[in-house]
């Protein structure tokens, strides 16, 4: 009962953090578009709060191994609230990257929110944790957007933006709040003498289906950062849409998403296996990525963005569980830090080319380029071998 409470107070922190994300994502293309920026200079500073968590993650993970994940988790939700406040009063384009920098450094709960997922799992239940907690953030894309959306209005002036940055902030300080009250130490006492120090990048030498793991999580979530980075300015140069539509849209992923992640995920991983799981939702990402390139109607885009949520439903809790499977209870805080590190690298690679060729290719050249990496990742997990991630019997 005890593990139970502790992984749905996680579940209740993450989505009350990841609403108050949601609220915000939508308008910070415009947010960035009413200070004079380019796309370029819009992308770089989205990619700004990656840069930050690429170098800090490994970190709050190692950290979060010694001294336990609630702190840590506590700590990163509450710097967040703090860089959603810089955010509403920043008059630059360089100030909001500064502020999504500061953010991005202190950001160790996503780590650590999924390191304590599988401190409370076993063997059958991992990739069940990953995709509880992956429905969670999907959730919150529902609300978030769509929150988003109704407080925005349908003509913002840059007052209406700041607005939406103070809700993020005080989403992100009640997650705080609620990881304070409600949510239990998973890390073992007695743990702490044993775990890592400073080997984090370190055991990618020696390991190599960590290294192959975190790779895939490298390219998996520039292809994502591809897309994200660019989707409002695509949307709004294809069909004219601003952030009230742009809203709707990413609260429609959210949904698909979480009811994938909350359920399918899991159950796909026992019927086909992890590795299974993760190459049929690579596949179905970069479908998507591929139609919504071509998108010249609305309905097109809609079943484009509706493979795109297979397959990062489906095959974001599978890569997360295999990557967690390679790390021992001492150092799960440092594995899963390395890992969004790796996720962080990507979406600091994803928006510094999207906005580039966006510019200078076209609107759907980060798309194109998406879907190649996504089929490299591919390939890479079906030539790895198979020994770790044998095919599970349905339960």
């Amino acid at each position: 009962m005890a593990r139970s409470g502790s992984l749905f107070a996680l579940v209740g922190v993450m989505l009350v953090a990841m609403t108050g994300f949601g609220i915000f994502l939508p308008i910070f293309p415009f947010l960035a578009l009413s200070t004079g920026a380019s796309a370029a200079g819009i992308t770089w500073a989205m990619g700004a709060y990656s840069f930050g968590q690429l170098i800090a993650s490994p970190l709050w993970g190692r950290l979060s191994d010694r001294i336990g994940r609630k702190p840590i988790l506590i700590a990163g939700l509450i710097a967040t609230s703090l860089s959603y406040v810089m955010l509403a009063y920043a008059e630059t384009v360089l100030q909001m990257g500064m502020a999504r920098f500061f953010g991005g450094l202190m950001a160790g709960n996503v780590g650590a929110a999924f390191a304590a997922a599988a401190d409370l799992a076993d063997e059958k239940t991992r990739a069940r944790n990953m995709g509880l907690l992956g429905a969670a953030i999907g959730f919150g894309f529902i609300a978030g957007p769509a929150l988003g959306a109704v407080l925005v209005g349908s003509d913002p002036d840059v007052e209406d933006f700041g607005r939406i940055c103070e809700v993020s902030a005080g989403f992100a300080a009640s997650a705080a709040l609620v990881a304070l009250v409600f949510f239990r130490e998973t890390r073992s006492r007695g743990m702490s003498a044993t775990a890592p120090r400073a080997r984090s990048w370190g055991m990618l030498a020696s390991r190599r289906e960590l290294s192959i793991f975190v790779v895939a999580t490298l390219l998996m979530t520039t292809a994502m950062a591809l897309m994200e980075s660019t989707f409002g300015l695509w949307s709004h140069v294809v069909f004219q849409w601003g952030p009230h539509q742009v809203g709707w849209a990413l609260a429609a992923i959210g949904l698909g998403a979480a009811l994938l992640q909350g359920g399918a995920a899991g159950a796909a991983a026992r019927l086909l296996g992890e590795r299974r799981t993760l190459i049929f939702g690579l596949g179905a990402f970069a479908l998507g990525l591929v139609l919504l390139a071509s998108a010249q109607a609305p309905w097109l885009a809609f079943l484009a963005l509706g493979a795109i949520t297979l397959g990062v439903g489906l095959g974001t809790p599978a890569l997360q569980s295999l990557v967690a499977a390679q790390a021992a209870e001492s150092e799960r805080g440092a594995i899963m830090g390395l890992n969004q590190s790796a996720s962080a690298l990507g979406r600091v690679l994803g928006p510094a080319i999207a906005g580039l060729i966006f510019d200078s290719i076209g609107h759907g050249a980060p798309y194109v380029l998406g879907a190649m990496i996504l089929g490299l990742t591919a390939l890479l997990i079906v030539k790895r071998p198979v020994a770790r991630d044998p095919v599970r019997s349905p339960n």
